[in-house]
């Protein structure tokens, strides 16, 4: 089958003397849950800062992408937001010069507070998470930005569950449904990271619970296999 995120990449990193790759996404971008985890480095947007001492995926991308290849790697992964916060800061989070967005957004998609109304109902839920995701790819078409969705990994059973301030609509398949009826209706790049852990904890014979310091945000070694398998996704 092609590999339409491995070739829109490995173009652009043919195409272009130096690339300017953008990390977009919520706290699993930030690396919340990987050791060494702060808010010390360049201001995002609002209050929330990079972590760029951390141990997560995006800074394992950052360093290997930097040392092997022409490119230069931003995450702007900001922890707690949702797919209407990169709608609504376009402007600041994407930037003239990113050549290539790696956006991986949804996790918080999957809840609505109590004080918000009366509990909508999962397909009215499923279908406005939809919608908010073809506006945010029709703002990359826009803005001229090639762009890769990437389908976040599961949660603990425990995580999918209602908490006390929020009802979990959703859960993190629905979630990766979507992206890949973009993919489908669209012939937007996406990456399930979803299917790939999922396949990766089968074969293995481990919950995801042994990949995750506190049932959503990895650990060090989650962080890991998800770089191992981005790199591979990407046929890097």
């Amino acid at each position: 089958m092609k590999n339409i995120a491995s070739e829109l990449f490995k173009n652009a990193l043919k195409n272009k003397e130096r690339l300017t790759i953008k990390l977009l996404g919520d706290s699993i971008t930030h690396g919340v849950g990987g050791t060494g985890w702060e808010q010390n480095g360049e201001v995002i947007v609002h209050d929330v800062a990079q972590s760029p001492n951390s141990y997560c995926w995006a800074n394992l991308f950052r360093d290997y992408m930097q040392e092997r290849y022409q490119a230069t790697v931003i995450n702007y992964g900001c922890s707690g937001t949702n797919i209407e916060f990169v709608i609504d800061n376009f402007s600041e989070l994407v930037h003239e010069n990113d050549d290539i967005i790696l956006c991986t957004i949804g996790t918080n998609n999957r809840h609505k507070h109590f004080w918000q109304g009366e509990k909508p109902t999962r397909e009215s839920f499923l279908q406005e998470f939809y919608d908010n995701v073809k506006k945010l790819h029709e703002l990359f078409v826009q803005a001229g930005k090639l762009v890769i969705f990437m389908a976040n990994i599961p949660a603990s059973e425990e995580n999918e569950q209602d908490g006390s301030d929020y009802w979990r609509i959703l859960h993190m398949n629905d979630i990766n449904d979507v992206y890949k009826k973009l993919a489908d209706e669209y012939g937007a790049p996406v990456i399930s990271l979803y299917d790939l852990t999922s396949a990766y904890c089968k074969e293995k014979g481990i919950l995801i619970d042994a990949l995750l310091c506190d049932g959503l945000h990895p650990n060090d070694e989650g962080y890991k296999i998800m770089f191992d398998l981005i790199v591979t996704a990407l046929e890097l």
